[in-house]
């Protein structure tokens, strides 16, 4: 035979199956609507069958209703188990026994299963109240040894606006809320230790705001208590003392720093240069250089700061990549992730970040976002923003923002 022939055969309409002689066509009664025989799949993986009417109502069991699924020509997979979820007496069906024969009425039984996966092994081993008990009484496996990998420490030193004065003080006052929150790092550091999750690198992470500026607001020229050049001494001073503390500590410290608006060089509202022209990171520029000086006492200590024409950046952090930007990018805290997406599809500095680190809305907010990425907004080191207070209502509490990150991730985060 020739393949067009083969095809031609193939093509041809099947010839009508034939009733032996003993044969008896018995029609199967209409079908309420919803009730037509078949299966649905669900999403979960589950079937739901629709089985034909039977003049016998289901026996009760697992083997009658699988033999009644596999009736239709559908075989149950391993794992998995028929259960019957409803069944409806129907009196009012009808029938017809023999071609030509008018319909009689007989009641039938409709049936609709569900074949789903067998209850899982532990649910065979008992009551939940053994589970539970059994879990809890389970000998503690012998903790591990700590490894050798790398935990780092990451302090979090955002808006402290040196030269603003407001209701909790003025530069006196910041100066000396600082050197406490410096205490209390120390404190941190040996509390790690104690527990066993002590770092073994430092990063400095600045983000933002350091001075009050003159140029973003009229209040400014008549509240602040310091000059702009003795508000960039202060923050220099007060970065020397933080960096100096992690640099006697730590055999790696790494200190960044990003572009801000209280710090951008501005003339009236208006920023002057690139991003990089900002107060913040020139100060961070002229610790570098001075510890440049001290191969002996500072080559451990490293500087990361924005390229030329950006404001944000991004640094391995003990294995995660972790972004630093001020927050002043997007109008409300809540726009974050909305502007992180963004920076993504730029291909800006924060784009591959886990972790966003952020400051600006002087509160602190942590927020999971996507698969696996954490935004975390640093609450403000300032003497309080009255204006906002009057506005809203709201108070915001002064902290320094620390966290650790480990091979796990991050832990240990706290606000001291």
């Amino acid at each position: 035979m020739t393949l067009t022939a083969e095809l031609d055969a193939l093509l041809e309409p099947a010839a009508a199956a034939q009733s032996g002689p003993t044969q008896v066509v018995r029609p199967q009664p209409a079908a309420p609507r919803g009730w037509e025989s078949g299966v649905r799949w669900e999403p979960d993986g589950t079937m739901v069958v629709t089985a034909p009417p039977a003049e016998t109502q289901p026996a009760g069991g697992v083997e009658e209703w699988r033999r009644r699924v596999e009736e239709m020509g559908l075989a149950v997979p391993d794992g998995f188990t028929v259960r019957l979820v409803e069944a409806k007496h129907d009196p009012a069906a009808w029938h017809r026994d023999k071609q030509g024969e008018d319909a009689v009425t007989r009641a039938v039984w409709r049936c609709r299963y569900v074949i789903e996966p067998a209850a899982p092994a532990w649910k065979s081993a008992g009551d939940l109240d053994a589970l539970v008990r059994d879990a809890m009484r389970r000998r503690r496996k012998p903790r591990t040894a700590v490894d050798t990998a790398e935990r780092a420490l990451v302090v979090v030193y955002a808006d402290a606006q040196a030269g603003k004065v407001g209701r909790d003080g003025g530069t006196p006052e910041l100066v000396a809320r600082i050197a406490d929150r410096f205490d209390r790092l120390d404190d941190h550091i040996r509390d790690l230790k104690t527990v066993g999750r002590a770092p073994s690198a430092a990063y400095w992470m600045d983000a933002g705001d350091c001075v009050e500026g003159f140029e973003n607001t009229a209040a400014q020229a008549f509240t602040n208590d310091l000059t702009l050049t003795e508000m960039i001494r202060v923050h220099r001073r007060l970065t020397f003392e933080g960096l100096d503390r992690l640099a006697g500590r730590f055999g790696r410290v790494v200190a960044a720093t990003c572009g801000s608006n209280h710090a951008r060089v501005r003339r009236g509202k208006d920023a002057v240069g690139p991003p990089v022209d900002d107060w913040g990171i020139e100060v961070m520029s002229q610790v570098a250089d001075a510890y440049a000086r001290n191969q002996d006492a500072y080559g451990h200590v490293s500087f990361v700061m924005p390229e030329r024409w950006r404001d944000t950046v991004s640094l391995d952090v003990a294995g995660t990549v972790v972004g630093l930007a001020h927050g002043h990018q997007y109008p409300r805290p809540e726009k974050a992730g909305d502007w992180w997406r963004g920076q993504t599809f730029g291909r800006q500095p924060v784009a591959d970040a886990q972790i966003l680190i952020s400051g600006h809305y002087h509160h602190f907010r942590a927020q999971q976002m996507g698969h696996g990425r954490l935004h975390i907004q640093a609450p403000t080191l300032d003497n309080g923003s009255d204006w906002y207070t009057v506005r809203s209502g709201e108070v915001s509490t002064a902290g320094l923002l620390v966290f650790s990150v480990g091979p796990d991730g991050w832990d240990d985060l706290r606000i001291l």
